[in-house]
């Protein structure tokens, strides 16, 4: 047979597998969207929950209306070293996906050799006879080159569900690269909330404690002259004490949290981060909501963990065409001359053509346990998908609960700090007319600058549960799409 005639029939066999790869039916299960909960609240108390919103903004962040928190987040979202471990692993993901699509294509092989032999004398044609080896045997040269062609057709979809399941793989990549960087957005708002409380913290408790000295200094001299007791000077030292004791706590947290921030950032420690001010940092003023129906597929999470069910699902497929007859074609086309010169020439052109069919009788097990493992890989992620579906419900009916209960409690914190700072106003009128003692007006300037503390960290409760909220809610991440 000739070169144009094993062009025909190869092209023919691969005509013929394609047609049957299209018209072919992929084995095993095709994928169901799974269920989700059917509620109309996220809480027992439907009041809590405001109004509802269409979509989160992309960049909600910039709702707390600071240009300084701003920048913070773009420094964290382009070099935190775990945003680029995630971008990479999608890679990978997006890589494995392409590898595996490289099976639906022929596998196209070109080869050369040269051999030199000397079969020796009793090897050689006719053999040298032992009483008269004459000159030895002679050496033999073969080239060769050839092209060589294997395709194995998809006919029952097994590649197809490995395809599926690879894609399955990359989505959740994608979606765990979405629900990382809202998680690290709220960690730097929650953290920046952090930061600009301890530091107005610190500063009202070196306040306090000059205020307290100034009152301890002031029992000593009276107790030096014999107006208050031995008593009274004890009990005012272990005041001063206990408020001093605050300052060094305070500027140990206030450190690290700056430390943890430039590590979210993706800068060492020692880098000195530009941080808003407590009264550049905004509460949004109006803060979203959703409707429990609509809201699930927002979250990345969640969006995640049905993409390993879909993954699971398709290895099923995987697992039975495995236990069906594998059909491949290969095919070869070249030449064989002793020199390279004479590969040129027709008489010495050689091709073949393979059809192969394989069928596994006995693998001891092998095959109806490795589906079954796969059916029990898909009751594994079917059971993690609900679970993060609970979960998300959790977060937001947590959040909403927090957000209620520490907005209170911010606001009586404020009413108390403010009513205080009132009060020292007064007694500082009162003392500069002589008519309140100088340990009345510490006192009160010490119960004041406690008031200051207590909303400082009410306001931070408060403000670290905003953010909180919008993560819970999908934190407006950017379209993904699943492929």
């Amino acid at each position: 047979m000739n070169m144009t005639y094993f062009k025909k029939s190869t092209k023919s066999s691969v005509l013929i597998c394609l047609a049957l790869i299209l018209s072919a039916c992929a084995v095993g299960p095709n994928f169901k969207k799974p269920d989700n909960p059917k509620t109309s609240s996220f809480t027992r108390d439907a009041s809590l929950e405001g109004k509802v919103v269409g979509t989160i903004q992309t960049d909600w962040w910039k709702s707390y209306s600071s240009p300084e928190l701003n920048k913070l987040i773009e420094m964290a979202l382009k070099h935190n070293p775990n945003i680029e471990v995630a971008t990479a692993n999608l890679k990978v993901a997006q890589q494995n996906t392409i590898a595996q699509q490289g099976f639906y294509f022929p596998t196209v092989t070109a080869g050369t050799s040269r051999t030199i032999q000397n079969p020796g004398l009793f090897n050689a044609s006719p053999p040298a006879s032992v009483a008269n080896p004459g000159p030895g045997a002679p050496t033999y040269t073969v080239n060769s080159a050839g092209l060589s062609v294997g395709f194995v057709p998809d006919i029952f979809g097994g590649n197809r569900r490995a395809v599926e399941s690879l894609r399955g793989i990359e989505n959740n990549a994608k979606y765990q690269l979405a629900a990382l960087q809202i998680t690290v957005v709220t960690n730097v708002i929650q953290t920046v909330s952090q930061e600009i409380t301890l530091r107005e913290e610190l500063r009202l408790a070196v306040a306090a404690e000059r205020a307290a000295f100034k009152q301890l200094e002031h029992l000593r001299r009276m107790n030096a002259v014999g107006y208050s007791s031995g008593l009274d000077l004890a009990s005012q030292e272990s005041s001063y004490a206990f408020v001093a004791a605050q300052v060094p706590n305070l500027r140990k947290l206030h450190e690290q949290t700056l430390d943890m921030l430039s590590v979210l950032c993706g800068e060492l420690p020692s880098s000195k981060l530009e941080i808003p001010t407590i009264d550049a940092l905004k509460i949004p003023v109006d803060l979203p909501s959703a409707v429990p129906s609509a809201w699930i597929d927002k979250r990345p999470d969640v969006k995640a963990a049905e993409e390993m069910v879909k993954a699971s699902n398709a290895q099923i497929g995987v697992a039975i065409a495995n236990m069906i007859p594998t059909i491949s074609i290969s095919g070869f086309t070249g030449a064989t001359a002793g020199t390279f010169s004479g590969l040129k020439d027709s008489l010495n052109k050689s091709w073949s053509e393979t059809l192969n069919v394989n069928q596994t009788l006995f693998a001891g097990g092998t095959l109806f346990a490795r589906k079954r493992a796969a059916e029990a890989s898909l009751e594994a992620s079917l059971g993690q998908y609900k679970f993060t579906v609970l979960t998300a419900f959790q977060n937001v009916a947590d959040t909403l609960y927090a957000l209620d209960q520490d907005k209170r409690s911010w606001e009586i914190a404020r009413d108390n700090a403010e009513a205080n700072k009132k009060i020292f106003e007064y007694t500082q009128l009162q003392f500069d007319k002589g008519y309140a003692s100088e340990p009345m007006l510490l006192g009160v300037e010490q119960t004041y600058l406690v008031a200051e503390i207590n909303r400082m960290q009410a306001y931070a409760l408060y403000l670290g549960d905003t953010a909180a909220l919008y993560q819970s809610l999908g934190g407006g991440w950017p379209g993904v799409d699943a492929k």
